[in-house]
């Protein structure tokens, strides 16, 4: 049932791992059903001068995914549970 369907993350980071520039490292992962339907992995547009700047930056990036995801799921689930036929 798509109501018992949950939508997992994991989000990670790694401060100055850009040996060039000290630019640090976005990463995230959502997975449905144990399947990927999103990741990253990039460098941030930023030099983040602490370990927790660059989690946080890591964080909203992902955030932002996740809102965008849910309204697309939202949308969709919605759309096959009007077609469904009872």
């Amino acid at each position: 049932m798509m109501a018992d369907v949950r939508l997992h993350r994991y989000v990670d980071s790694d401060f100055a791992s850009d040996v060039d520039n000290q630019k640090s490292t976005t990463g995230y992962v959502f997975t449905l059903e144990s399947k990927a339907v999103s990741w990253v992995s990039r460098l941030q547009k930023i030099i983040a001068l602490f370990r927790m700047e660059a989690e946080y930056v890591t964080a909203i990036e992902a955030c932002n995914e996740l809102i965008w995801l849910k309204g697309f799921f939202g949308r969709a689930w919605q759309e096959a549970s009007d077609s469904v036929i009872t």
